[in-house]
């Protein structure tokens, strides 16, 4: 199996609408910023390869329902994913696009918003974004990292216990909270 190296991008290039999970969503909505995430890797006849996706790092956070605040891995920090979990469902918002990749603890990557009209929360997952986005890169992974498996969910489960995928967080600035006007 190859290798593949995430690479979170420290420098925003965009917004996105929120709320604060999980009490908060009476309080509206807020501006999140949107990073690059690259996926570096090489295909089967060995040419070096790289795609980016856009992707949510920053999330809001209220757990009395009345305050609000920012969250998320702000400093420079590399991650080997720790596994796939098949079961993952996002509880923020209604997808179709289970499972999510465990870089520690409750700090995962999976699915976000689709489209502009779709209101995502986070508390500092890496949400993928674009239409069909977390099906996009799980896609892309398969393809680079040529995990064994008979059917996608093995070879999923193979990516997540391989030790292989990598994640790396640029340093960023911890983003302001931002009510959406």
């Amino acid at each position: 199996m190859r290798s593949v190296a995430l690479t979170v991008g420290g420098t925003a290039i965009g917004e996105g609408r929120t709320w604060a999970y999980p009490n908060g969503f009476a309080l509206g909505e807020f501006l999140i910023p949107i990073y690059r995430l690259t996926v570096a890797g090489t295909d089967n006849g060995g040419k070096p390869m790289k795609e980016a996706f856009s992707v949510f790092r920053f999330g809001v956070q209220s757990k009395d329902g009345t305050t609000a605040s920012v969250v998320g891995l702000a400093d420079p920090q590399t991650y080997v994913i720790k596994s796939w979990i098949p079961t993952y469902i996002v509880h923020s918002a209604s997808t179709t696009e289970n499972g999510a990749w465990q870089v520690y603890a409750s700090f995962l990557i999976h699915d976000g918003p689709d489209n502009d009209t779709e209101l995502f929360a986070t508390i500092g997952c890496v949400e993928i974004m674009g239409f069909r986005g977390f099906s996009k890169f799980n896609d892309l992974l398969i393809s680079l990292m040529a995990p064994p498996g008979t059917n996608r969910d093995q070879k999923l489960a193979s990516i997540g216990g391989s030790g292989q995928l990598s994640i790396t967080y640029q340093a960023a600035t911890r983003p302001t909270l931002k009510k959406r006007s």
